[in-house]
């Protein structure tokens, strides 16, 4: 079955006609089905669709990758176009993540969750199904959630809060997840953010799920929050899966993504909005 992969909202663009955005969104078809990976930030997705001559007309599920706004915000418009659909997420993804700006310590937390409630989101025919463990949410689909996280693999973005009774707390985003898609050949890998850690989230691909090779990754790395040993191990990992493409998007960083394109050489693209990836 040819799996194709739309990237509807990036930070950057891939040619003329697309707008880009801060955030991240995927619209993803395997033979006539349709799935939607995160939604951007919600101004960029009706624009990038009608660029790239795409609808939502069938969509059959909607998967978030975690909470923030720049992942969820276009889930209202989503909504208002396709009535009830069935909405995965972690349970977690209506948590009060905030971002607190380490440069204006005087300042409160901006809050960065879901601009929604889920009261909204259900009234508008949200229904949300809630996985805090990996699970196989259509043939051949794997929603990756509830991976256990070594610390020291964890991207260091102590912007990153939440409120608690004692105070501001880091924030450990438990709802982030991940999709594995199985293709004709290898599975391809899509991340949101990976604020799991994509060494923790290769690890559990090798060693719970027993995949050795990945046909490609795709999506936000957050590899900006590493140094640059962390980002040699990643680089090693990749190559140990044996990837074929390595196309980074959204909170990848540019001094990341340019030394993955100097190491995979043709083997990188960038995941930008109206980029087009076909397996």
């Amino acid at each position: 079955m040819k799996t194709t992969i739309n990237i509807l909202c990036d930070n950057s663009i891939s040619r003329s006609g697309f707008i880009g955005e801060h955030g991240f969104s995927a619209l993803i078809e395997r033979g006539q089905e349709k799935y939607l990976f995160d939604t951007g930030p919600g101004m960029s997705l009706p624009l990038n669709l009608k660029a790239l001559d795409k609808n939502l007309k069938g969509l059959k599920k909607v998967f978030l990758s975690h909470g923030h706004y720049d992942h969820t915000g276009g889930l209202k418009w989503v909504l208002e176009q396709t009535g009830k659909i069935e909405v995965i997420a972690h349970p977690a993804v209506f948590s009060g993540h905030l971002n607190a700006d380490p440069r204006k310590p005087t300042e409160f937390p901006r809050y960065i969750g879901c601009p929604f409630t889920r009261e909204e989101l259900e009234d508008l025919g949200a229904a949300f199904t809630f996985l805090d463990r990996t699970q196989e949410t259509d043939s051949g689909i794997w929603f990756l959630s509830g991976i256990d996280r070594d610390p020291e693999k964890l991207p260091e973005d102590t912007r990153l809060v939440l409120k608690q009774p004692q105070g501001l707390v880091p924030d450990p985003l438990i709802d982030d997840a991940s999709l594995l898609l199985n293709t004709e050949t290898s599975p391809v890998l899509i991340l949101g953010c990976a604020h799991t850690g994509i060494l923790n989230i290769l690890d559990y691909v090798q060693n719970a799920m027993h995949i050795t090779t990945l046909r490609a990754i795709l999506g936000g790395t957050h590899l900006m929050f590493y140094g640059p040993e962390v980002l040699d191990q990643a680089i090693k990992r990749f190559e140990d899966f044996a990837v074929d493409l390595i196309a980074v998007s959204h909170c990848t960083g540019m001094n990341a993504a340019i030394r993955l394109a100097n190491h995979f050489g043709d083997r990188f693209m960038l995941a930008s909005a109206g980029t087009v990836f076909t397996f």
